[in-house]
């Protein structure tokens, strides 16, 4: 209704305001005014007409409360470019679906993306396919390490278990090995391995602090220069070494003793830094393992010499990529970490530590937030842990420049 009622009012305005007759008619053929008959159709005009007719309709606005029409002869099809089909829309727009769904109040938002070539809004149905290239990462289990009481030194007793020759570098020699464990019972038993010289080492600085007597009377096994491989020979020195040992057991002053400690981790820990040294960490590991056991049996995980030796293991773990393992000893590293708190030592790793460890917690699927705490404390307090090294980095510049064959004090 609208449209021809504005169709036949810009007709009649047009003929109104037309003075001339049309060039078709002379003044004198011009039918009277009472005669003229009006048609309304679409025929009236031009087809030029109709077009900047209908143009004009389009471009113009309709006030709804007066019925008014403000219209412009000026405007043009060209200059509006108006057409009632409508637009193909030819779009290089897309949208990419979030990889992680979204829900609120327990139903899923809605997701926008491109429907059949056309961008629009779909609402994700009752059983939706998700894609997410984040998994949640299922909590890997950590089997504990078994450590003794961390303020209590247990008793501790050894064993020769076993003795057999060996030949290295074309040169043959008989190697006793020593299991050192819990006299309460053990689970993971320190083992190592000495040969007759190693021994006579210990007894002979045992006599060069002590008197004699503090060994009561005790007979070290004596070289001899034929027969070192015959089985009686070997089975006297096993008994023997296996007695004194367990002597010097009994005697904290000799089992707590620097060239003790030496008997037992030296040889290990030498080789250990000779491999950390030039990288070969996936040999370093076991030694240092080996060297954890013994320190933590012998002084418990609350000494500094047990906190250095997890937190070399540690790294090294890591960076053969042994995640689970350099996990659980570094639980056990945390553990140090509290007790020994305000040690130098402590604060020379504990923002590497803490950093490694939250990484191996977050690949592991276990919760990092009690080492990010910590790490906050320190940021909190005007520690900065950003430009910290990495924890290999300061096990490494901690033994660039040292000596392989060392005898650190106890």
């Amino acid at each position: 209704i609208h449209f021809y009622k504005r169709k036949f009012q810009i007709v009649v305005k047009m003929m109104t305001e037309s003075e001339c007759p049309s060039p078709s008619l002379s003044e004198h053929a011009r039918p009277p005014d009472n005669q003229t008959n009006l048609n309304t159709t679409d025929e009236i005009g031009t087809g030029d007409d109709l077009d900047d007719s209908g143009d004009d309709i389009v471009a113009r606005e309709h006030n709804t409360s007066t019925d008014a029409v403000h219209s412009d002869q000026d405007v043009r099809e060209d200059d509006l470019d108006c057409t009632d089909d409508v637009p193909e829309i030819n779009s290089t727009l897309s949208f990419k679906e979030e990889t992680e769904t979204d829900r609120t109040n327990g139903q899923r938002k809605v997701e926008t993306g491109v429907v059949s070539g056309g961008v629009g809004t779909r609402v994700a149905n009752s059983k939706p396919t998700v894609r997410s290239t984040i998994a949640p990462v299922k909590p890997v289990e950590i089997k504990p390490v078994h450590i003794g009481d961390q303020k209590l030194r247990s008793k501790l007793k050894f064993e020769v278990v076993t003795a057999k020759v060996v030949e290295e570098h074309g040169k043959k020699h008989v190697t006793y090995t020593v299991m050192m464990k819990r006299a309460g019972g053990e689970v993971h038993p320190a083992v190592i391995s000495r040969r007759y010289n190693d021994f006579c080492y210990l007894y002979e600085r045992i006599l060069c602090t002590f008197h004699p007597s503090i060994l009561g009377e005790f007979q070290f096994p004596k070289k001899v220069l034929i027969g070192n491989f015959k089985a009686e020979v070997i089975t006297e020195r096993t008994d023997a070494f296996h007695k004194f040992l367990n002597m010097i057991a009994q005697n904290d002053k000799l089992l707590y003793s620097d060239y003790f400690h030496a008997f037992l981790c030296s040889d290990e820990q030498n080789e250990a830094v000779s491999y950390i040294k030039l990288g070969k960490y996936s040999d370093a590991a076991p030694l240092l393992e080996t060297i954890f056991y013994i320190r933590e049996k012998l002084v418990t995980i609350s000494h500094v010499t047990v906190l250095e030796c997890v937190v070399e293991l540690v790294a090294c773990l890591a960076a053969i990529e042994a995640d689970e393992s350099a996990f659980r000893y570094s639980l056990v590293a945390a553990q140090c970490l509290q007790l020994l708190h305000g040690h130098p030592e402590v604060d020379r790793v504990r923002i590497p530590f803490l950093k490694l460890a939250v990484s191996l917690a977050a690949s592991l699927g276990h919760d990092p937030k009690p080492y990010n705490k910590q790490l906050s404390e320190l940021r909190y307090s005007g520690v900065k842990t950003d430009t910290a090294p990495s924890l290999l980095e300061v096990v490494r510049d901690k033994y660039i420049h040292t000596a392989t064959r060392t005898a650190k004090p106890w």
